[in-house]
């Protein structure tokens, strides 16, 4: 399995999160992409540590979708490769748990979109939205690339690119 972008007049945005327990710190990355898959956006930031990895990936759902709404697209669809997450955003599921204020957060957010999705995928098939969330590792401030993705990580872009049909 592999990236696949998202439908005409559509932007996909994979997110991901990654953990540096050592530094009890955490990295969220976010890649907004069109229907050829060229990058509108992405986006590196590390946040303290929270207590959970749902908490983290929520975190980093909730950014994506600013994001999006930061730069006035519509149409979108969130993808992310956590099950637990993707369930109860598709569900709407804005429990009690200590990350069910987060979801209610993105479920608010995606009100302001004509058109919003969730979709599911294994974390081979989000490998751009992981290696921005590892970045931050060395990169600690927020960073934003417009129409691109960092230089060093255009080959990750280009693998997924390189698969479409």
């Amino acid at each position: 399995m592999e990236w696949s972008p998202p439908i005409a007049q559509r932007y996909k945005i994979n997110y991901d999160a990654a953990t540096f327990v050592e530094d009890n710190q955490a990295g969220l990355g976010v890649v907004i992409r069109n229907s050829e898959g060229h990058a509108m956006a992405s986006l590196t930031q590390q946040i303290p540590l929270p207590t959970t990895m749902i908490e983290i990936e929520a975190l980093a759902a909730r950014r994506a979708m600013e994001l999006a709404l930061e730069l006035s697209l519509d149409n979108i669809t969130l993808e992310g490769d956590n099950e637990t997450l993707f369930k109860a955003l598709k569900n709407r599921d804005t429990s009690l748990a200590m990350h069910g204020h987060l979801i209610k957060d993105i479920l608010f957010l995606s009100s302001y979109f004509s058109t919003f999705n969730v979709s599911f995928v294994r974390r081979q098939c989000n490998p751009l939205a992981h290696s921005l969330a590892c970045k931050t590792k060395s990169l600690p401030l927020m960073t934003v690339w417009m129409d691109t993705v960092p230089p060093d990580l255009v080959s990750v872009l280009q693998a997924d690119l390189s698969s479409l049909p």
